[in-house]
C-alpha cells in the first residue's frame, strides 16, 4: 500500500472514529494534515522525488495495465474497449490516438446557448429573478451536458484536456452577487475544447477578449482613465509567468492596454459583432502610449484607434511582450501545472528535473501544447511505477469514471459534483480548486462512498453480469478477479486480499469449478460480482487513479 492509500485509509478510519468524537475534534482531525506514516513519507520532507525515469520515451509495446493508467489520466477512467485498442501500441501511438488529428465538431449542443435576454440588472425584481431562474437551470443543464461528454468519449480524447484548460482560466457562472450568462460560458468552453492542444500563446490572446473572462475579470469595466487591474494581474500571476515576475507598473500598464472592449450579452444593450461576442469601443480606450515590460506600444490617434489595429497592434503584442520577456517563466509555470494535473498533484513535492526538461520541451516547441503533453504522456516518467495510484481522483474523475467503468447512466451527477465540491465552471474562485488533498474531507469522503455504493446497489443482474462479459476469460473466477482489479484499481493489490475479493465475494465462499454454474444462473453470479464490486469502491485506494 503507498503512502496516499495510506493516508486516505486515515480518513476512512477516522470517518468511523469520529462518531465517537465530539464535533471540535472530528473538525480538528479532518483539518489536520496528513501525517508522514513511514520513512519513505519522512523523505518527503525534502521537497522532491528521486525516480531514475526521465522524459525518454517509454520503449515497450503497452500493456494492459499500462492502457488504463494512461487512460486515468488523460480521460476520466479507462473502458476495456479503449484500453484494449491501446494494448500492444506504443506510448506515441498511443498518445496520437487519444489526441487524434484535428478538433471534432461538436454535435447535439444545448438549444439554448444563441438565447438571448435583457439585462436583469435593470429589470424588475420579478423579470429578473425569472430571468436568474432560467439561468441557473440552462447553467445546470450546460454542466450536464458536458458531463454526458466526458462519460461518453472515447477516440479522440478532448473533455479532460479542456477540463484542463477551464480550470486554469477560471471562470465562475456566479461571483460577486453577479452571473455570468450560460450562454457565454459555453462559448468560453468552445475556446478551450478548440485551443486545447494547439498554440498556449493564441489560448492566451483568445482568452483575453473571451466575453465570459471579460465579464468575470471586469474587462467589460475597463476604461480610460479609470483602469480596472483584475485581468492584468491575473493573467500574469494564474495564467502565465506566475508571481514574481512582473512589476506594479507592469499591471498598470497592461490594464491601460486592455481597455476598451466590451461583450454584447443583452437585447437591450448594444452588439457590434454578434451578441456574446467581444467588441471595441474606442471612446473607451486608453489611447497614450504604454510602456509594459520595458517595451513601448505607441499612442495612436483617432483614425488608428479601431478595433482591428488596437487587437494587433496592442492586444497581440501585449502578448507577444509576455512571451518574449518571460518566456523561461512561461514555460516553467505551465510545465509544473501540467506535471501536477497529469502526473502527480503533491504541491510540496515536485520532480523538478523532470519539469525543467518539460520546460525546455515547451519553450522549445514555441509554446505548442501538443508535442510537450504528448512528451510528457509518452515518457518513461510518466509509466514509472512510482507514479502510478498516486493522484487523488478529483470529484469528476471519481463521478464520471464510475459511469464509464460500470458502463452506465448515473444518478444526477451534476448535482453530486456540486456535492463532492466541484461545480462545473464554477469554481471558488479566481484561482480554482486547491486540488490534491482537499478533495477530501469529512463531507465529501462519506458522501464519494455512498455514491458509489448507491450506485452499485442500484444495478439489475443483467448489468452486474454484462459488466463482467466485457473482461477476456470471465468465465474463469481467478482471472476475472485479477481483471476487475486491474480494471477498478491503480496498482497491483496482495494476494491475500486478492484471495479475499474471489473467494469470499465473487464466488460467495463456493469452490471455483462452480462459478460457470453461478454465471449460467445469472442471480448467484450477480451477487458474487456486487459484493466484490462494493468491497473494492470501499477500499482506501479506489479514490486513487
Amino acid at each position: 500500500m503507498n503512502d496516499e492509500c495510506r493516508k486516505i485509509r486515515s480518513f476512512s478510519e477516522g470517518v468511523g472514529l469520529s462518531l465517537k468524537s465530539t464535533a471540535m475534534k472530528r473538525r480538528q482531525f479532518f483539518n489536520t494534515p496528513f501525517s508522514d506514516l513511514d520513512n519513505k513519507s519522512a523523505q518527503h520532507s525534502k521537497n522532491e522525488r528521486v525516480l531514475s525515469t526521465g522524459l525518454t520515451s517509454y520503449s515497450q509495446p503497452l500493456t494492459i495495465s499500462d492502457a488504463h493508467h494512461l487512460l486515468r489520466r488523460i480521460t476520466f477512467a479507462p473502458t476495456m474497449a479503449m484500453s484494449n485498442n491501446l494494448v500492444g501500441k506504443s506510448a506515441e501511438e498511443a498518445v496520437d490516438l487519444l489526441f487524434g488529428d484535428s478538433v471534432l465538431p461538436l454535435d447535439n449542443k444545448p438549444n439554448w446557448i444563441d438565447e438571448v435576454t435583457e439585462n436583469p440588472k435593470g429589470a424588475d425584481i420579478f423579470t429578473q429573478n425569472g430571468i436568474y431562474s432560467k439561468w441557473s437551470s440552462q447553467f445546470s443543464n450546460f454542466q450536464s451536458w458536458w458531463i454526458g461528454r466526458m462519460l461518453s468519449e472515447q477516440f479522440p480524447s478532448a473533455e479532460k484536456l479542456t477540463m484542463f484548460w477551464s480550470s486554469h482560466f477560471t471562470s465562475e457562472f456566479v461571483f460577486d452577487e453577479s452571473y455570468i450568462p450560460p450562454q457565454q460560458l459555453f462559448r468560453q468552453y468552445l475556446v478551450f475544447h478548440n485551443d486545447k492542444l494547439g498554440s498556449f500563446k493564441k489560448m492566451v490572446f483568445d482568452i483575453t477578449l473571451d466575453g465570459a473572462m471579460l465579464v468575470y475579470l471586469g474587462g467589460n469595466l475597463n476604461v480610460k482613465g479609470k483602469p480596472n487591474e483584475n485581468y492584468a494581474r491575473e493573467l500574469l500571476e494564474l495564467f502565465t509567468t506566475g508571481i514574481g515576475q512582473y512589476t506594479e507598473g507592469d499591471v498598470q500598464e497592461a490594464a491601460r492596454i486592455l481597455t476598451g472592449w466590451r461583450v454584447g450579452m443583452f437585447n437591450d444593450e448594444p452588439e457590434f459583432n454578434g451578441y456574446y461576442a467581444s467588441y471595441f469601443s474606442p471612446d473607451r480606450h486608453d489611447v497614450g502610449a504604454k510602456q509594459f515590460m520595458g517595451v513601448t506600444i505607441p499612442a495612436r490617434d483617432g483614425d488608428s484607434n479601431t478595433e482591428y489595429l488596437v487587437k494587433t497592434q496592442e492586444i497581440q503584442k501585449l502578448v507577444d511582450i509576455i512571451f518574449e520577456r518571460r518566456a523561461d517563466a512561461i514555460a516553467n509555470f505551465m510545465a509544473r501545472k501540467l506535471y501536477r494535473y497529469f502526473v502527480y498533484s503533491n504541491p510540496k513535492i515536485s520532480d523538478n528535473t523532470i519539469i525543467q526538461e518539460l520546460a525546455t520541451e515547451f519553450k522549445n516547441n514555441n509554446f505548442e501544447i501538443k508535442p510537450t503533453l504528448k512528451k510528457l504522456l509518452s515518457s518513461e516518467h510518466f509509466y514509472d511505477s512510482e507514479n502510478r495510484g498516486i493522484q487523488i481522483k478529483t470529484p469528476l474523475e471519481f463521478i464520471v469514471g464510475l459511469g464509464r467503468q460500470l458502463g452506465i447512466s448515473l444518478s444526477d451527477p451534476t448535482g453530486q459534483a456540486r456535492t463532492l465540491e466541484q461545480s462545473i465552471m464554477d469554481p471558488p474562485n479566481v484561482a480554482g480548486w486547491d486540488g490534491y488533498r482537499t478533495w477530501i474531507s469529512t463531507k465529501t469522503y462519506p458522501a464519494r462512498r455512498k455514491y458509489a455504493a448507491d450506485t452499485i446497489n442500484s444495478l439489475s443482474n443483467k448489468n452486474l453480469i454484462d459488466f463482467a462479459k466485457q473482461f477476456p476469460d470471465y468465465m474463469n473466477a481467478e482471472k476475472l478477479t485479477s481483471a476487475i482489479e486491474l480494471f477498478l484499481l491503480p496498482k497491483e493489490i496482495s494476494s491475500d486480499r486478492h484471495k479475499l475479493y474471489r473467494d469470499d465475494l465473487l464466488l460467495q465462499k463456493q469452490p471455483d469449478y462452480e462459478w460457470e454454474a453461478m454465471v449460467n444462473a445469472e442471480t448467484p453470479a450477480a451477487r458474487g460480482i456486487k459484493a466484490l464490486l462494493l468491497a473494492i469502491i470501499k477500499a482506501p485506494d479506489f479514490q486513487l487513479c
